[in-house]
């Protein structure tokens, strides 16, 4: 999660506001809900001048990216950096090779998003068409966006050549955000301008007017103003990726031998620094599956459990996609299949997944890697059901979950 900080667990937030940081860089704006509100003056770096905008309740990206550019509208043509708090970088090299590539298109006046051919956590900013394909850095046209919401065809694809994954970063200068801001989404515009105009300062931090506000449809940046805005470029980020190498990891794992605590170690390293190449296709595959009506899902078989209902999707030989909903508060156990390596990813909820004595949480849109002949228990530690979709590839007999009673809730910490 961006705001985790524990074993384990880095604070992804800490980590961008550190790389947006530097001489070159203005004090960072940060926008959060009231809730968050004290984890993020917390985990921000002291002396950095960060200054906070609060959202009386729900996360509202699109009003919230408005927000902190009518907070620089004096200087109209400042460039902004946009950034989520859940962006990773593998390479640090990579972010600032982008931005120097992008600074000269935002500064020509053109909205530039980063985006990366696969990603590691699948963030859900939608994908980008671009009209050529990506060449090192160099920015390029792209002639249409389609939000996170959207059901990917097979036509989309087939040109998967000339698509990239959205990773919620953009550059841009503060006048032309603001023109399409008004041109655009003038239904965000109005209400955010009153909202932002009539907030009260309080602790060091702006809230915005709770009335105004709630005004806003939640919706991303990219639904509401991005796919209709003309002049948009995108910058591949991760230029270096290919697929042969991602099919040469994943081997190298299922043939590594069992060393026990080192083993395990290595595993969790690697885990770290990996790219996870089914991510936003498996999310993609959901996506469809759950635009269909209902009753109508291609479901090969159900069972119903006191932890919550499995579905097997579909089954092949060498592979299974299976659906699993965990009820709050449950666990399920899954036993270890030989020779038989798991994609999963978090659909809906948040995921404590235990391998041993490790313990990692799987947010929602992330995914995570199982290597083959690992036994692992799935807990449910949040208040709304928990929606997680597995890629089983190498087997074609998927792991029978058992019931884990007794298990209490754990608060699920910042959503």
């Amino acid at each position: 999660m961006h705001f985790e900080d524990a074993p384990g667990l880095r604070s992804r937030y800490s980590d961008i506001l550190a790389r947006l940081s530097g001489d070159i860089f203005a004090a960072p704006i940060v926008v959060t809900t009231q809730d968050c509100a004290s984890v993020a003056r917390r985990q921000a770096k002291p002396g950095a001048g960060t200054r906070l905008i609060l959202e009386p309740d729900q996360h509202k990206p699109a009003a919230a990216l408005l927000s902190a550019v009518l907070s620089l509208q004096n200087t109209p043509h400042a460039l902004v950096v946009v950034a989520p708090a859940t962006a990773d970088f593998e390479d640090a090299g990579q972010l600032d090779q982008a931005l120097c590539q992008a600074i000269p298109a935002a500064q020509r006046g053109e909205i530039v998003m980063l985006g990366q051919r696969r990603s590691r956590d699948y963030m859900g900013y939608g994908s980008l068409e671009v009209t050529s394909i990506p060449r090192n850095t160099t920015p390029v046209a792209v002639s249409r966006i389609m939000p996170a919401d959207r059901q990917t065809s097979l036509s989309n694809l087939l040109v998967g050549n000339h698509q990239l994954c959205g990773m919620g970063i953009y550059v841009a200068r503060v006048d032309m955000l603001l023109a399409a801001y008004k041109f655009h989404a003038s239904r965000v515009f109005l209400p955010v301008k009153n909202a932002f105009q009539r907030g009260t300062t309080a602790d060091g931090a702006i809230h915005l007017d709770q009335g105004y506000y709630g005004r806003v449809k939640a919706q991303s940046f990219e639904k509401a103003v991005a796919q209709r805005a003309r002049s948009v470029v995108a910058i591949q980020v991760d230029t270096a990726w290919t697929e042969y190498s991602d099919w040469d990891r994943d081997a190298a794992l299922d043939r590594r031998p069992d060393l026990g605590l080192v083993g395990w170690e290595a595993d969790r390293l690697e885990e770290q620094a990996a790219v996870h190449p089914h991510a936003a296709d498996m999310m993609a595959i959901y996506q469809s599956l759950a635009t269909v009506p209902a009753g109508d899902t291609p479901v090969s078989s159900s069972a119903d459990h006191d932890w919550g209902r499995q579905e097997t999707l579909a089954m092949g030989p060498g592979f299974s996609l299976k659906r699993l909903v965990v009820k709050p508060g449950e666990a399920v156990r899954l036993r270890a299949e030989a020779g038989a390596a798991e994609h999963w990813v978090v659909v809906k909820g948040d995921a404590l997944i235990t391998l041993g004595s490790h313990i990692r949480r799987i947010w929602e849109t992330q995914s995570a890697r199982i290597p083959a002949g690992r036994s692992r228990r799935i807990e449910n530690s949040g208040s709304t059901p928990l929606h997680m979709v597995q890629m089983q590839v190498a087997s074609s007999t998927p792991p029978t979950p058992s019931t884990n009673a007794g298990i209490d809730a754990i608060p699920a910490g910042f959503a």
